[in-house]
């Protein structure tokens, strides 16, 4: 009576190819199914996407950086329109404006004071009450160095930072405190 396991069991026979190489001879083995699975669904995606492209069902790159290129020139535009231009004027109108000033002394207190002292004394920054200005001492020139910054002198640009109006408000406070 035979074993009917080990007639099922018998080991398979490993197929070797022919050809070697440094003495190192290769197993004939099919690829494993998920892996080919992979590849085909690879290919069949791939040519989905190229006919895709072609008839424009999808957008390529240069389609999606045009559309975002006209979205974020449009929120510039409107930006630009909503916000006043900062001129002499408008910002020697903010020195009459109390809550303009206490808006400047609020930010003054918060940024400002660290390096150009509580009292506005100086410190790693000049002293801002005197008459010695390095970058320029009327407003418009005040406003651009508190934008901009100096990097040369290490001063932070704060015009990321702040919005245009507080930038205002805190060129207004300290043009008061001369």
């Amino acid at each position: 009576m035979t074993d009917i396991t080990t007639q099922n069991a018998a080991p398979e026979q490993d197929v070797l190819l022919d050809h070697d190489y440094d003495g190192i001879q290769e197993y004939d083995n099919p690829m494993p199914g998920w892996w080919l699975a992979i590849f085909y669904v690879t290919i069949a995606w791939s040519l989905f996407y190229m006919v895709a492209l072609g008839l424009e069902l999808i957008n390529d790159y240069d389609a999606q950086l045009a559309q975002a290129s006209r979205q974020l020139e449009q929120t510039r535009n409107a930006y630009a329109s909503e916000t006043p231009p900062v001129d002499e004027a408008m910002l020697s109108a903010l020195l009459e404006d109390s809550d303009a000033l206490a808006r400047g002394a609020e930010i003054y207190s918060g940024t400002c004071a660290p390096c150009h002292g509580a009292n506005h004394e100086g410190g790693v920054g000049p002293i801002l009450t005197d008459d010695e200005w390095i970058h320029g001492g009327e407003m418009p020139q005040i406003f651009a160095t508190i934008r901009d910054g100096v990097s040369d002198k290490g001063m932070p640009p704060w015009g990321p930072v702040l919005r245009q109006e507080d930038i205002a408000s805190l060129t207004a406070y300290i043009t008061s405190l001369q």
